[in-house]
């Protein structure tokens, strides 16, 4: 009777112990790769603009994804270009910032210790727009023409653009610094300015008042690096799970923006206080160019160097080693999902 109540127990532990084994080879992921907490409970984000195409930042913070990764309180602070964004970067204002490639590279040619992490914002969404008298780049030699800050993409961008037109932008028109889109449509509508470059979906704004499309940005290149994420490197290096609870969230709520496009346009008619309708179409046009996986545009890259040469900010292509740490790109099949 004895050796029989052995018995029982001993294949009673033979199989608690299978099923055990059995539990940890269904599951490995939950028992080897638990969720890392952030360094910081708290996080500043700087963009340069309100524009929509920043929009998984706003709402990664309204629909609780930073919360859900650990950082409890997110600011998205909004500067007038690229400019004003970087100074808060290197002042302490905000953490990281998402903000031009063009930018980031102005600001390592100034020696300051940046680097990009995480990418995916790969949209070509402006477009130039001018008085109804114009019918081209080509025909606003001695025209005015509105940029955010002298350097900043929407500069970078403009000055290509006359390039190609065949236009010299130092002496053929005037460029002006005018701050933000509100600023470029309210200096159109009073004829300060003749042409302006614009985002969405401030273009269909531009549309509607007759102004006149003279150029679009898929005319330079169909898809483009237009925004980055970088931060000073000691920030990337001290903060790595507060990089990776960012991604999380922030990718979490492109998936989310795209799965749900009509409370997505509710949101950006709320943090923006763009019209539901141009929000809702905006999103239509954007929602390709946000890549959750990080990913660099292969074309946008060759046409974004051979700019950067030409206004001089770049002799040649940089390596990417230069102003990108991609050690969170290599390795999101790890933590990301």
């Amino acid at each position: 009777m004895k050796k029989s109540y052995l018995k029982g127990v001993s294949k009673a532990a033979i199989f608690c112990l299978l099923l055990a084994l059995a539990t940890s080879i269904a599951y490995p992921v939950q028992a080897a790769s638990p969720a890392l907490k952030p360094e910081l409970s708290e996080l500043k984000i700087g963009v340069p603009d309100l524009d929509p195409s920043f929009l998984p930042n706003w709402a990664a913070e309204q629909k609780g994804f930073f919360k859900e990764e650990g950082i409890a309180n997110v600011k998205v602070l909004v500067f007038k270009g690229n400019a004003p964004t970087v100074q808060a970067l290197s002042g302490g204002t905000i953490d990281l910032c998402v903000a031009s490639l063009i930018g980031l590279v102005n600001t390592i040619n100034a020696g300051q210790k940046f680097k990009a992490f995480w990418a995916g914002y790969n949209m070509s969404d402006f477009a130039w727009y001018g008085q109804a008298k114009y019918k081209s780049i080509a025909d606003t030699k001695g025209g005015r023409y509105a940029v955010s800050r002298f350097g900043s993409l929407t500069d970078f961008l403009t000055r290509y653009a006359l390039r190609k037109a065949g236009l010299d932008p130092e002496k053929d028109v005037k460029i002006l610094q005018l701050g933000g889109q509100a600023e470029f449509l309210a200096a159109m509508s009073s004829g300060q300015v003749d042409v302006a470059i614009l985002s969405l979906p401030n273009v269909y704004i531009a549309a509607e008042k007759g102004f006149v499309q003279l150029m679009s940005q898929k005319d330079l290149a169909r898809d483009y690096p237009t925004h980055v994420v970088y931060s000073k490197e000691d920030f990337i290096g001290k903060n790595p799970n507060t990089v990776k609870s960012y991604v999380r969230a922030t990718t979490k709520a492109m998936e989310w923006i795209k799965a749900h496009p009509d409370d997505a346009a509710n949101l950006v008619n709320k943090q923006l206080k763009f019209k539901v309708e141009y929000a809702r179409k905006a999103i239509d046009d954007l929602k390709d160019g946000w890549y959750p996986d990080g990913r660099l545009p292969l074309d946008g890259m060759k046409v974004f160097w051979a700019i950067a040469a030409q206004s001089g900010d770049a002799k040649d292509p940089w390596p990417n080693s230069k102003w990108l740490d991609d050690t969170f790109l290599k390795t999101q099949d790890q933590w990301r999902k």
